[in-house]
């Protein structure tokens, strides 16, 4: 009550309010309540529509954490196969790799030195990083394949397929199968 008086006051001076009429004071009332339930009605959707966007950006941003953590991920799923890949790749056969081997001999060695199966194109990439005169060659996946082709036929490595794959997985055999 006493800040609507105040309110009134601050609009009229005291004379203006005292020579006004009873009724006249009343809908003087009335259009103030009137006004401030309309400022109180604005301010109401002011709030809840700030409150809509509020959650909206939270969601937004709840979002993006997810893409992130999702990117994040995959970042590190990319970044141990490749590290897998570099293993392969950078695999260094220093003083006990023989250039002056045979072909067959050499893809033996770099099968015996990755430790596990490769395709031909990482033996490819190994001999181009390790031998001289493989980088020589016009078309290293042709001068390759015959020999991979021969060191088959010999049984000193094993070829296998695999499903969904062109080529072949190249690896070592047994050392039971190897003697006998």
């Amino acid at each position: 009550m006493e800040e609507i008086e105040k309110l009134i006051i601050s609009l009229c001076s005291k004379s203006e309010l005292l020579g006004k009429s009873k009724e006249e004071l009343i809908n003087l009332v009335l259009k103030l309540q009137a006004g401030n339930q309309e400022l109180f009605a604005s301010y109401q959707k002011l709030y809840k529509s700030k409150s809509e966007r509020a959650k909206s950006h939270d969601k937004v941003i709840e979002d993006y954490k997810k893409k992130m953590e999702e990117y994040f991920r995959m970042y590190l799923e990319a970044q141990a196969k490749s590290e897998q890949y570099k293993k392969v790749v950078d695999l260094r056969l220093g003083n006990s790799y023989n250039i002056d081997s045979t072909w067959i001999d050499k893809i033996v060695f770099v099968l015996k030195e990755a430790g596990r199966p490769l395709r031909s194109s990482d033996i490819i990439e190994i001999l181009e990083r390790n031998d001289i005169t493989f980088r020589t060659l016009a078309n290293p996946q042709k001068g390759l394949s015959t020999h991979l082709t021969k060191a088959l036929q010999y049984g000193r490595i094993l070829g296998e397929r695999q499903k969904g794959q062109n080529g072949y997985l190249f690896r070592l055999p047994e050392s039971k199968e190897a003697e006998g």
